[in-house]
């Protein structure tokens, strides 16, 4: 065999592997090692079983309940840091909840806070105060529902995820706030102060 043939058959040995490998990384699915990502909506998902819709709703309710926290005190006391990334951190955090729901065809509970339902703070440090018992309670919810070992994998991911944006973000952005730090107006006003919130 000439040394033109032998480059041609490695060349098709190669390709041939190649194509046996996309065609075990497709029927794995989309992501690392057969996994699925978060954040890939065309992704199988796993079937919830018997519970977790309940817990993927406890947690939205709370966010929800977060985010019409935060927003009474937005109206209360104008477009004020860290009030004002912080809430649409919330609206992310929920909108990751209910896409675990919607991508199995599932309904979406309805939103049972607004802002007529919360209450309200005599100024932003008090409020401040109340949010950090808050996120706090946030994260031990979190904490309890991350202890089912029978989680699907995208369900674990965005109970972890929006944990840790309450405990290392959230939270110290509030205890800034309560500690007479981080003043100031709007979303753009500053770095540091709850920005980037998760």
């Amino acid at each position: 065999m000439t040394s033109r043939s032998i480059t041609r058959a490695a060349g098709s040995a190669l390709a041939v592997g190649g194509l046996a490998l996309a065609s075990l990384a497709a029927a794995q699915g989309p992501g690392s090692g057969g996994r699925c990502p978060m954040a890939r909506a065309d992704c199988p998902r796993a079937p919830l079983a018997e519970g977790q819709t309940d817990a993927i709703a406890e947690a939205l309710q709370d966010e929800y309940q977060g985010e019409a926290i935060y927003a009474r005190v937005l109206a209360d006391h104008g477009e004020i840091r860290p009030f004002s990334n912080v809430v649409h951190a919330e609206q992310r955090h929920a909108s990751l909840l209910e896409g675990l729901l919607t991508s199995r065809e599932l309904p979406v509970p309805a939103n049972a806070w607004t802002d007529a339902d919360v209450p309200t703070y005599e100024s932003r440090q008090a409020a401040c105060a109340a949010a950090i018992e808050f996120e706090v309670a946030n994260v031990a919810l979190y904490d309890r529902l991350l202890e089912s070992e029978s989680l699907p994998d995208d369900v674990r991911q965005a109970f972890a995820h929006n944990r840790m944006a309450s405990l290392d973000h959230h939270k110290p952005a509030f205890e800034r706030c309560a500690a007479g730090g981080g003043a100031g107006r709007g979303a753009r006003a500053g770095r540091g102060q709850g920005r980037g919130c998760g």
